[in-house]
């Protein structure tokens, strides 16, 4: 049957974040604490990076209280050069995503830091800077935001990987819990709840009519665009 970014994608936040990495001699890698993006000219978004280590997850913890554990853990670590900054495994290694993420490659010698210029660059962007962040769309709740973002890809070909879609709606990122997916079964009612739950969750795939404001830290969904239904 394929992989599920063979399949029908695969969703960042639920199959990616937090998963085991395991190179191809069954060798533990680390865990994805966080991805990196390029952000192409035309506003694509492909992933290039697994992040690892406390520099990539404790970002993900929030404006306020992930900045202030970062701060935290610079003054901690101040003694050790550039401990401020994440551990990077090339997405192009990625070779399969499932219960874990396999690499075509042996473990040993994968993991490098990232160089401060690579993280000052702008064109750069960080999942973790974008679950979360305010969604303004008329057809939305007003208190919509991205919940998590799907991407596909051909795990054989290096830069095939791209983020599709968004999905946005009330709640916070991770709440869903795969139940919007058919891939991801679990119990009837606890589905039906959370279907309940995210009723005004959507769907809408990048392109004409959404954009991602990465300074203003929002996204904008102009009127018309396309708001697919979460599947049940």
């Amino acid at each position: 049957m394929g992989t599920l970014a063979e399949r029908n994608g695969y969703d960042v936040g639920l199959h990616l974040l937090d998963r085991q990495v395991v190179g191809a001699d069954d060798r533990l890698v680390g865990k994805v604490d966080d991805v990196e993006l390029f952000i192409e000219d035309d506003g694509a978004l492909v992933p290039t990076a697994l992040l690892m280590g406390l520099p990539a997850l404790l970002p993900r913890f929030g404006r306020r209280l992930g900045a202030g554990l970062a701060r935290a853990h610079r003054l901690v670590r101040e003694a050790a050069a550039d401990q401020d900054l994440p551990l990077v495994v090339d997405f192009d290694l990625v070779e399969e995503v499932s219960s874990d993420v396999r690499l075509s490659q042996p473990a040993h010698g994968l993991l490098h830091r990232m160089a401060h210029d690579r993280a000052a660059d702008p064109r750069r962007c960080r999942v973790g800077d974008l679950l979360g962040i305010p969604v303004r769309c008329p057809n939305l709740p007003r208190r919509s935001k991205i919940l998590d973002l799907r991407m596909v890809g051909a795990p054989d070909g290096p830069g095939e990987h791209r983020v599709v879609a968004l999905l946005v709606g009330p709640g916070r990122p991770g709440a869903l819990f795969g139940y919007d997916r058919r891939s991801e079964p679990g119990p009837a009612v606890v589905a039906a709840v959370i279907h309940w739950l995210h009723r005004h969750a959507r769907i809408v795939e990048l392109g004409a009519g959404v954009e991602i404001d990465h300074e203003a830290q929002e996204v904008r969904i102009a009127e018309g665009t396309s708001l697919a239904p979460l599947r049940g």
